[in-house]
């Protein structure tokens, strides 16, 4: 048995969207998990350098399938080295999570 690729979705870049960015986006991440005890959703955000062109890591965060409620829900990001202190201590993403 092979296993599928995983799904991924990757939002536009929104230019000039400082300290609070707002994304808006009206196509959403839509995906099948066959095995929801199992199944991880991983977030990652990150900052475009229009200088470098380069993706520069913010932070991420990975919740189990089994975990997610439907509605808006508030999911804590992580800096590279997995802590929330420092600039990162609040961050966090606002996602509307919908099952079908």
């Amino acid at each position: 048995a092979s296993l599928l690729p995983p799904p991924t979705f990757s939002s536009g870049v929104v230019k000039g969207n400082g300290l609070n960015p707002i994304w808006n986006e009206r196509e959403a991440a839509s995906f099948t998990c066959l095995n929801p005890a199992l199944g991880i959703v991983s977030f990652a955000v990150y900052d475009h350098d229009d200088v470098s062109k380069k993706d520069l890591f913010i932070g991420g965060a990975a919740v189990p399938v089994r975990c997610m409620r439907e509605g808006y829900r508030c999911v804590s990001l992580f800096d590279s080295n997995n802590s929330r202190s420092g600039a990162m201590k609040f961050s966090s993403l606002f996602v509307k999570v919908r099952c079908v």
